[in-house]
């Protein structure tokens, strides 16, 4: 799901918490996939899966703190 999951309000202080959380789910579909597949080496396949896999599963984690953002956000313009 890229920077736009981590495109929070700075005051916040979640952009790089979630950028960082998303760094580790990412290797744990990585290496959840290889364990389930029973391979040692890193294959396109294996990122492609494991990519599908975290973009599917990330939304629920992000979503909530980009309302957050956007709420404080607006509440500030007025």
């Amino acid at each position: 799901i890229g920077d736009s999951a981590h495109a929070v309000t700075p005051s916040m202080g979640e952009g790089c918490n979630t950028a960082m959380e998303s760094a580790s789910k990412l290797a744990d579909s990585i290496l959840l996939i290889m364990k389930e597949k029973e391979i040692e080496r890193c294959t396109s396949e294996v990122l492609s899966a494991a990519f599908c896999d975290y973009g599917l599963s990330r939304p629920k984690d992000t979503i909530p703190i980009q309302e957050k953002s956007a709420a404080a956000s607006h509440m500030k313009k007025k």
